[in-house]
């Protein structure tokens, strides 16, 4: 079945037509190879075999045609006469016409072809003119239709015999159609050519898409998928041949005509392809391959000029090699100038030698510099090449390498820098410095082994600060465990900085970022710990936070006085919001100590702007490509959520942290991240795919304690509550020997005493519930101090309960937890219920609101259930207050807090807690959200004040 083929047919069809009535011509179909020319000669040769005639002058009975096919041979070109005998030989056998189509003027023909095989040259024009004859007889009795495929590898006696033969057609019943093929050397041959003044010359087209769906059926017996038919398309470019080899291929490998294999088409040459590629290739002059390995090296590179200087072709050479080639359909017949498909790079390639091959990849890249071009359209030659690179090649890679890590390309970047180190002496600080910048690229996709080269480099910079330098260029939260080998040379190198001669800008800086990383690595260190206070101290009332390494540094302290409590939490929250006012929102803080600042702000319950914030970052870290900045703000974003209780939007972020690298770089902020959402939210299973390394008391002493409560967690589901309590326990003890004091990061305490109260041992449950409450009052933040308040109201006097409820209630207000105040806003109304209505009442409508806005549907379902009917309309969450709405209207305007803050006369906390409490009202996550939000709700003007409260508020600097 032939697709696409129904002009030509239609062509050959009329000169059948024709050649009935005594008007005979000839048909050339021409094209590259494997367009389809000997199907088509096929198709031919079966509308003559079906075709008779009415009688004609001399002949009373019908005739029919005499189809005679012949296939020519590069290896029988010496056989004279070889494409004629296969005609006119079979003839022979026909029948009762024989003895007069071989009488008169051809009665030579039947001794010629049944005698010699090989004429002598004398004989070979009788020979000639007595098969001309034969022919001419025939067409008497019947219509000979002669068929030869691939006549340019005729031999030159059947070329001569054509050529005679084509000239006296026109005035005969006798068809004769050749197949030629486009670009073969042997076309070209003078008794070929003549053949070019045909009288319908075929040129069959590549298939269309929809040509190449129809084969994909017909060959597979099954539809393909869209996608499967254009990969298939855009494969082999249409080529019949080409598309049923790799339908062959494919059928081979159990390729299933799917969307999914799509892309697994592309990859695919077949072998039977490229055998006859390389035959093809092989028939070509010097100066042809010499531009097709031009085209194979250049790729995108190619143009006429630069294909002629790689291949050293003057420009005659050069568009005879470019015309063959297209005419060969080894290139792409388009503008650009390139090789048509894979199979031709893969053939052109295998036929290189690596010597040329790489002479080739280093002449490219000299013609492209010298060119002027982009360093990684060079660097893609110098990639290619294993010959020995030279200063300035080393220096292209480099820059090549700058350039990818601009638009995102970190793997890419690696990729140069690496093939850069291999030509780069072993032992010397040009080496050491080239590892330090391939760690700075790797540290966006591969964390631990950045670590590694840093290790490598550090022995051979020249001294404290390159080694400083080095050092901190590592992301600290980095899987832990490469880190912990680095603590020595970290602290090592901190004193050489305080050394004599050491006192300008740059070492004070750099060893404040190595004495943070220090504290970061021995958190597990009770007198490190306890030392951080102190030193906290020494930095006075307002220690600074811009420039140079004091925000890593104050950072680090803040996280070691958070997790010891040496300090209150209002205290620490405001300084770490003071940092984080300070920093832009980029990606690049990944890389720094100030990921640390969100678990510090959540278990201060101090995260108002914190979301907005990484929101910006995020959008930062996806514009510039870092798989790792993605993971850790998403993870940063997953703990923001879970202290303001959104639990289903924490555990999408949990999520999609850990998927964002593969498990050996995941970071420890991620596996935080997902342990504390599988615990808060009892899905003890999402925990299952953190690595194993992550699991030792001895790596990350918070990361082991919550997973160990995990463990706990899995008990109780077991019915097991005297092995979870143990477990609660264990971590509580373990974090207490590290120094560990803060209630709420790690709850162990709070875990074993509602454990504890469950099985009935209430003495063990209030000493713990007690000595929770204690740490959360020392601590100071609203949401430990609510959790503790409920918890001693849950396990201590049942009389007791309903005062501690409503003070964890009365807390939990400046808290942004909000399934926290749902759930104990749930329990004062069930527990105030049969003494105080009213109360209950309004308690339970404030943990509906509540839950209905953090989507805690369960207590909102509870309070419902309780509230009855009436509290049908209290799903819709709180109107905001004034001060709200202004400040909303403020930030709308484009306003900072700051601003909004000197403009009303109040804190700027003030204003990011009006701020935050407009996001959860208005369900935003951040000021992009809250214009939409605010119009959508009619809260952007008034009917009393058209021009809104905005407006009559001029804060200074505003127009």
């Amino acid at each position: 079945m032939l697709f696409e083929r129904q002009n030509e047919l239609k062509v050959a069809a009329e000169a059948l037509r024709l050649a009935q009535h005594g008007s005979g011509s000839l048909i050339v179909i021409s094209g590259p190879p494997g367009i389809g020319k000997s199907a088509l000669l096929a198709e031919i040769g079966d509308l003559a075999a079906g075709l008779t005639t009415g009688p004609s002058a001399g002949v009373p009975a019908p005739s029919r045609a005499l189809v005679m096919r012949a296939y020519a041979a590069a290896a029988e070109r010496d056989f004279p006469l070889g494409v004629t005998r296969q005609l006119l030989e079979p003839v022979l056998a026909s029948g009762s016409f024989v003895g007069r189509w071989c009488s008169g003027p051809a009665r030579p023909a039947l001794a010629i072809l049944q005698g010699d095989a090989e004429p002598s040259r004398q004989r070979t024009a009788t020979a000639v003119r007595a098969l001309l004859s034969m022919v001419e007889n025939m067409a008497h009795d019947r219509i000979p239709v002669l068929l030869v495929d691939d006549v340019h590898w005729a031999d030159e006696e059947s070329l001569e015999w054509l050529d005679q033969m084509v000239r006296q057609v026109t005035q005969r019943r006798i068809l004769v159609a050749v197949t030629a093929c486009e670009g073969e050397l042997a076309g070209e041959r003078h008794g070929v050519r003549p053949l070019g003044a045909a009288e319908h010359t075929l040129l069959p087209a590549p298939l269309g898409r929809a040509a190449v769906d129809g084969l994909l059926l017909d060959r597979l017996g099954v539809p393909a998928d869209p996608e499967f038919t254009a990969a298939c398309h855009e494969a082999t470019r249409g080529n019949p041949l080409h598309l049923v080899s790799l339908l062959q291929e494919c059928q081979t490998r159990s390729v299933a005509p799917v969307a999914a294999e799509a892309s697994a088409v592309a990859g695919i040459v077949p072998p039977a392809l490229r055998r006859r590629l390389l035959l093809c290739l092989r028939e070509q002059p010097p100066f042809v391959l010499a531009a097709a390995r031009a085209l194979m090296v250049l790729g995108n590179d190619a143009d006429r000029r630069a294909v002629g200087e790689l291949a050293g072709l003057d420009p005659v050479d050069l568009d005879e090699s470019l015309w063959r080639l297209r005419r060969l359909a080894l290139v792409t017949r388009q503008d650009t100038l390139r090789l048509a498909h894979r199979a031709v790079h893969e053939v052109i390639d295998e036929g290189t030698t690596p010597d040329e091959r790489n002479r080739l990849h280093r002449q490219a890249a000299a013609l492209l510099r010298y060119r002027g071009s982009a360093p990684e359209r060079v660097a893609v030659h110098l990639l290619a090449t294993t010959a020995r690179l030279d200063d300035d090649a080393l220096a292209v890679l480099r820059r090549a390498a700058d350039t990818a890590v601009r638009r995102g390309a970190h793997e890419t970047a690696a990729r140069y820098l690496r093939r850069a180190l291999r030509d780069v002496p072993p032992h010397s600080e040009a080496r050491a410095r080239l590892l330090v910048e391939l760690a700075h690229v790797e540290r966006s996709f591969a964390p631990s082994v950045a670590v590694r080269h840093v290790a490598q480099a550090f022995p051979l910079l020249p001294g404290p600060l390159a080694r400083a330098q080095a050092l901190a260029a590592l992301t600290p939260v980095a899987p832990a465990a490469a880190l912990l080998p680095l603590t020595d040379l970290l602290r090592r190198t901190a004193e050489e900085l305080a050394g004599p001669g050491a006192a300008t800008a740059d070492h004070r800086s750099l060893r404040q970022r190595l004495q943070a990383r220090l504290y970061y690595l021995c958190e597990n260190d009770p007198q490190m710990l306890s030392s951080a206070a102190d030193r906290l101290a020494r930095l006075g009332e307002q220690p600074g936070t811009a420039g140079g390494g004091q925000p890593d540094l104050l950072v680090a302290l803040l996280h070691a006085a958070t997790v010891s409590v040496g300090l209150p939490a209002a205290r620490i929250g405001s300084l770490a919001l003071r940092v984080l006012d300070h920093e832009p929102a980029a990606a690049a803080h990944v890389h720094t100590m100030l990921p640390l600042l969100v678990p510090i702000a959540v278990a201060s319950d101090s995260v108002a702007g914190l979301l907005p914030w990484l929101d910006n970052a995020l959008v930062d870290a996806v514009r510039r490509g870092g798989k790792l900045e993605e993971s850790v703000i998403l993870a940063e974003q997953a703990l923001v959520l879970l202290a303001q209780g959104r639990l289903a939007a924490a555990r999408e972020r949990a999520v999609r942290a850990g998927a964002a690298v593969g498990p050996e770089e995941a970071t420890t902020l991620s596996a935080l991240a997902l342990v504390a959402v599988a615990l808060r939210c009892r899905e003890p299973q999402l925990t299952g795919v953190i690595p194993e390394r992550f699991r030792g008391l001895h790596e990350n002493c918070e990361l082991a304690a919550l997973l160990t409560l995990v463990r706990g967690m899995e008990a109780e589901a077991r019915d097991e509550p005297g092995t979870a309590v143990e477990h609660y326990l264990d971590a509580g003890y373990a974090l207490e020997r590290a120094g560990w004091r803060n209630p709420l990061l790690v709850p162990a305490a709070y875990r074993a005493a509602r454990t504890l109260h469950r099985m009935g041992e209430t003495d063990r449950a209030e000493q713990l519930s007690g000595q929770y409450l204690e740490q959360a009052h020392r601590w100071g933040a609203p949401s430990a101090l609510g959790r503790a308040l409920a918890l001693r109201a849950a396990v201590g006097d049942a009389e007791a309960a309903p005062t501690l409820l409503r003070e964890a209630a009365g807390v939990l207000e400046d808290s942004a937890d909000l399934h926290a105040r749902a759930a104990v806003l749930l329990r004062l109304g069930e527990t105030v219920a049969p003494h105080h209505a009213a109360e209950a009442e309004d308690a339970l409508r404030r943990s509906l609101e509540t839950a209905v806005e953090c989507g805690a549907d369960g207590i909102a379902a509870r309070a419902q259930e309780m509230l009855g009917p009436a509290a049908v309309g209290a799903t819709v969450p709180t109107r905001l207050t004034s001060a709200e709405r202004l400040v909303a209207q403020m930030a709308v305007q484009g306003l900072t807090n700051q601003a909004i803050a000197d403009s009303l006369g109040v804190s700027r906390r003030a204003v990011e807690k009006h701020l935050t409490n407009c996001y959860r009202k208005m369900s935003t996550s951040g000021r992009s959200g809250l214009a939409g939000a605010l119009a959508e709700a009619g809260l952007l003007g008034s009917a009393d004040d058209p021009a809104g409260p905005a407006e009559r508020v001029r804060p200074q600097g505003v127009a």
